[in-house]
């Protein structure tokens, strides 16, 4: 539904003409997304083309980063998160326009066939705690239900974990989590 408003302004000259501008009456939709992994790395969320209008640094309480797939085009394993009551993830929490959430899902594998989510990642609604409290964001899982049957102990390749840790470093993520990061195995 487009809904415009429109104005005429009388321009001052002999002619009287009018000039007519569109003026939305609705402002554009924005989602808040989680991110965990590789798009910590705002570069990438650059390349990407997906607009940043916001970021706030939060945790995930109860659920651990773990590397269950692989991607070719990294050459190793990526992120996902699976629940695990003793740890915490890390991330940010972007704001992004609802017309780049199609470019995100291209980007992180999801696709959906007859209501049914197919692709390598899902989108999944989780709540996280920043500063001002909880709330429930957007972010991507690893999807179980396809063919690849993801695994737990699947390593990423350096360049991978080095695009999470600069990252997670320019925006200010914990010393502690850094550090954890830090200590994860890469592919050699």
């Amino acid at each position: 539904m487009n809904e415009n408003i429109h104005l005429s302004f009388k321009k001052s000259s002999p002619e009287k003409y009018f000039k007519t501008a569109r003026i939305p009456l609705t402002m554009p939709k924005t989602i808040e997304y989680f991110a965990y992994g590789s798009n910590l790395n705002r570069e990438q969320m650059k390349k990407r083309e997906i607009t940043i209008e916001d970021t706030e640094i939060v945790e995930l309480p109860g659920w651990k980063l773990a590397f269950t797939i692989y991607s070719d085009p990294w050459d190793g394993a990526v992120g996902d998160i699976i629940p695990n009551p003793e740890n915490r993830v890390e991330g940010v929490v972007y704001t992004i326009p609802e017309d780049d959430l199609k470019k995100l899902d291209h980007y992180e594998g999801r696709n959906v066939d007859n209501h049914i989510e197919v692709g390598m990642y899902r989108r999944q609604y989780l709540p996280v705690k920043s500063k001002e409290g909880w709330r429930t964001v957007l972010t991507y899982l690893v999807n179980r239900n396809i063919e690849h049957k993801s695994k737990v102990d699947l390593k990423p390749s350096k360049e991978y974990l080095q695009t999470i840790i600069s990252g997670a470093k320019k925006h200010g993520l914990s010393e502690e989590y850094l550090g954890s990061l830090r200590s994860i195995n890469y592919k050699e």
